[in-house]
């Protein structure tokens, strides 16, 4: 990872560690960041997270608000007839492992899209994603994206213009 940053230093001195990092995770896993990785898996990392970078921002706290419980519409009315609040249980590791209803994250994901201005990845690419599996977890779609051939190629189109 280090030697991938200092070739960006080289294009633009002052390049932040940073984003570098965040792309180095999506091909490695956090406590691993030290090892090798192959040019193309890291530019592909990388190129998602550098024109995608306020999308996934996005996308993080939504998969944190699925995995948490928390739904966007809910209306929360006070009642005086008991004063105790009920909890959710604690998810704990295995619901973290488990990850959220990848349905239900492609409609919040499609939302997102539709709301915001700034880049996201193709909806139907990302649909294409989404509805090969049941469940996915935050990295599992990181990874995803930055392996999918369809959004690299989007990505190559825009870097050309």
């Amino acid at each position: 990872m280090r030697e991938y940053h200092c070739l960006l230093q080289l294009l633009c001195p002052d390049f932040p560690l940073e984003l570098t990092q965040k792309a180095a995770r999506i091909v490695l896993m956090d406590d691993a960041m030290d090892c090798l990785m192959s040019f193309s898996d890291f530019l592909f990392a990388f190129q998602i997270q550098f024109y995608y970078s306020e999308f996934l921002e996005s996308v993080a706290a939504i998969y944190q608000d699925l995995l948490s419980g928390k739904n966007p519409n809910t209306v929360i009315v006070p009642t005086s007839s008991s004063g105790q609040h009920r909890q959710r249980p604690a998810l704990g590791d295995a619901g973290m492992l488990d990850g959220v209803e990848a349905s239900l994250f492609y409609q919040r994901l499609e939302n997102l899209c539709d709301r915001h201005k700034y880049s996201c990845p193709p909806p139907a690419l990302v649909k294409e994603i989404l509805s090969n599996v049941q469940r996915l977890t935050f990295y599992g779609f990181l990874v995803a994206l930055s392996k999918h051939h369809g959004i690299n190629q989007a990505l190559g189109k825009q870097s050309s213009l």
